[in-house]
């Protein structure tokens, strides 16, 4: 009786053991897939923020606005503007060049923009070229030509947008008193999406202090036409800025297509604009 009792606890013991050799081994697999699947999944999301991507796309607008102001500086409502860009970007860093060419006005830019995004976060550090006719033909290395801005910018909730720039570089950007004026722009933008038919988006900007580098006053009767008056600027806190947006993006399998349709009031200049946009990218 206690030899059978004796080998039942041993064949019990036995079983016990062999149960927890199994479940061990088998623990073992899936710690050690689990460990495998963990660090691959690690290595493609790290080989994937730190990836190369690309961009490029082509708007045609009405009109290039810019804080409010068209950048021809005529009042002009229409004066079409062809505006081609590429991006190349590595993780949340990116280069993007962009152009602008005004057949009208004779208006070109031409922007370098090194950027920073991550969730709702972008900064931005851009060098803009610009002239009229041949003026944009001129020596590249010439400073005059050039200004330096630095923006920073948060979105919350894919909604409530605040952007903050301001200038550190540009030769006329400076006050009367010989001191660097640092113009700056700031805008609120909230975005609204209506079901899936298009997004309406309200803009509000302003220039916070005197800003002679882009915050210039009402048009003036100049050289037999009319120009935006950069010698008699608008002291301290300026709305530029009051916009609203329809826009909507059509996907056509990998490229995008989108369309904006705006009005725009500049409060200082007191010019209404409505713009139409168009565009593609991929």
């Amino acid at each position: 009786m206690t030899r059978r009792i004796t080998l039942l606890f041993a064949t019990l013991a036995l079983s016990f053991a062999a149960h927890a050799e199994v479940r061990n081994s088998s623990d073992d697999e899936v710690t050690a897939t689990t460990t495998y699947e963990a660090e691959a999944l690690a290595e493609n999301s790290e080989e994937s923020e730190w990836g190369f991507w690309w961009g490029a796309g082509c708007n045609l607008a009405s009109n290039y606005l810019w804080r409010g102001y068209d950048q021809s500086y005529t009042g002009n409502m229409f004066d079409p503007s062809f505006q081609p860009s590429v991006t190349l970007g590595v993780g949340k860093f990116y280069l993007d060049l962009w152009l602008n060419v005004s057949p009208m006005s004779q208006y070109h830019e031409f922007d370098m923009t090194l950027g920073f995004e991550h969730e709702g976060l972008s900064i931005t550090v851009y060098d803009v070229w610009c002239g009229v006719g041949k003026e944009f033909g001129g020596d590249f290395f010439d400073g005059s030509n050039h200004n330096l801005t630095a923006t920073i910018e948060y979105t919350f909730f894919d909604r409530l947008r605040l952007h903050w720039g301001t200038t550190f570089i540009h030769s006329s950007d400076f006050l009367d008193n010989g001191k660097r004026a640092f113009s700056s722009y700031f805008e609120v933008a909230y975005t609204q999406p209506v079901k899936e038919w298009f997004n309406i988006e309200l803009t509000a900007g302003a220039s916070p202090w005197t800003g002679p580098f882009w915050c210039a006053g009402p048009r003036v009767w100049q050289d037999g036409a009319y120009a935006l008056d950069f010698d008699n600027l608008p002291q301290g806190f300026n709305v530029t800025n009051l916009n609203v947006t329809f826009s909507r993006d059509f996907e056509v399998g990998a490229v995008t297509l989108p369309v904006n349709v705006g009005y725009t009031y500049n409060p200082t200049t007191k010019r209404h604009y409505a713009l139409l946009k168009a565009g593609v990218s991929f």
